[in-house]
């Protein structure tokens, strides 16, 4: 399976291709790789949203917390 192509908008649909791949990834993986992996790829798009005024500085740095 590829990864998913995430839309301009980011929206609904988006985000329900990156849950489907990630559940297909998840399979083989031990909880502590889940939750390492889910980390890595939760940075990628709190980039990704800050380069598009998405979220502000303080809601990005609570939402790190």
């Amino acid at each position: 399976m590829s990864e998913p192509v995430v839309s301009e908008r980011f929206d609904v649909d988006d985000i329900r291709k990156i849950r489907e791949y990630n559940s297909l990834r998840h399979i083989q993986m031990t909880p502590e790789e889940i939750i390492a992996d889910t980390k890595k790829g939760a940075e990628r798009i709190r980039k990704m949203l800050r380069e598009r005024k998405c979220v502000t500085a303080l809601k990005d740095k609570n939402f790190s917390q």
